[in-house]
């Protein structure tokens, strides 16, 4: 491999490093949960009826004492307010909100999260996708994470329900590169948060402007805890992954949707037109299949660096799986799940240079 291979090996190493060096940092929820403070837990949903009835199952679950549920119906097509309707007759504590969509300037999610905030007058407000369901415990561990760090915004993704080659092969990749460019403290850079599972201080997020002061959106869940990290809040992404999951991962087809829509967003917001996004993550693309491909194919002809090389690669793909409870002897295949993730990239540059990035019927650039 010569000189370049020396570079990629190096390169991968030190990649290795900051992952492994980044989930060390990544604490766990403290196991005994609070129950103190008021909460308003508020879950947008877009054509979520498969998924909605057990979110809505385990928010009414919670321990915690006051909790209310607000769930903003974005203009579905399907049964999603039918069901919610059919909770909130059981369960006083459900309301259900209608929203036409977004108008000019806002991103869909954003704004039905701002729709879903309007009369909100708790402590705290807690945002989480339709399509997760959570422990009983998981709203008293999150008040306890935010207490324990004196935190204005909690944040944890949840685990799959089932192991996944979406999980294996493509999330990876994404995870590493977040790592990359986001700090999970907010102390540099960027502020980490996922959307599954966002818990803020409602004085806290009024006092930054609200989901309006980010309307157009379409990386929401990072650039609202940067947004909460830049007007003074106190942020942290935290494994609470024992009392979440999320089912919208589970098929391969369903996670391969799911990152081109971010990759294309996010690309989208600095990329300057069509043909930029093309660019970027062609390049991208192109990047990830050679850093993929090249080690491992050198390793299986005897090249002790292509072997180095797939070795840290897989060493930052176990420090994935296992914090995200899939099986760590995938990590084997790491170079491969870094060609997939370029092959994800080379769509999403399709996709961006047609305009025809969709997510549920709606333009993700913007």
């Amino acid at each position: 491999m010569g000189k370049w291979g020396v570079l990629t090996a190096s390169v991968a190493v030190a990649r290795a490093v900051v992952a492994i060096k980044t989930w060390r940092e990544v604490r766990a929820l403290p196991a005994a949960r609070v129950d103190a403070g008021s909460v308003t837990a508020v879950v947008p949903a877009r054509d979520e009826e498969r998924t909605i009835d057990q979110c809505l199952a385990g928010l009414r679950a919670q321990d915690h004492a006051d909790l209310r549920i607000v769930v903003v119906d974005d203009a579905s097509t399907d049964r999603t307010a039918e069901v919610v309707r059919r909770h909130a007759a059981e369960d006083s504590r459900v309301r259900l909100v209608s929203s036409p969509g977004p108008p000019s300037g806002w991103a869909g999610k954003v704004h039905a999260l701002h729709v879903g905030t309007a009369d909100a007058d708790t402590d705290w407000l807690l945002f989480v996708d339709a399509d997760t369901e959570a422990a009983p415990d998981l709203v008293g561990r999150l008040l306890a994470g935010a207490r324990e760090g004196d935190l204005d915004l909690v944040s944890t993704s949840g685990r799959g329900t089932k192991p996944s080659a979406g999980w294996w092969l493509l999330l990876p990749p994404v995870n590493q590169l977040l790592f990359e460019t986001t700090t999970v403290d907010g102390r540099r850079g960027m502020a980490l948060a996922v959307g599954h599972c966002i818990l803020v201080r409602r004085a806290v997020l009024e006092r930054a402007g609200g989901w309006a002061a980010i309307a157009g959106s379409r990386a929401d869940d990072v650039d609202f805890a940067t947004l909460i990290r830049d007007t003074g809040g106190r942020t942290r992404y935290v494994d609470g992954a024992d009392s979440l999951t999320t089912s919208g991962l589970d098929a391969f087809g369903d996670t391969w949707a799911s990152m081109r829509k971010s990759m294309v967003a996010g690309t989208s917001l600095y990329a300057k037109g069509p043909a930029s996004a093309f660019l970027s993550l062609g390049s991208t693309g192109l990047a990830h299949l050679a850093y993929g491909v090249v080690p491992a194919v050198t390793a299986v002809r005897g090249s002790r660096l292509g072997a180095l090389t797939w070795l840290a690669q897989s060493a930052a793909a176990w420090a994935f799986l296992r914090r995200a409870r899939q099986p760590r002897s995938a990590a084997v295949l790491a170079p491969l799940s870094y060609a997939a993730f370029g092959a994800l990239s080379l769509e999403a540059a399709w996709h961006a240079l047609r305009g025809t990035a969709k997510w549920k019927d709606r333009d993700v650039r913007g």
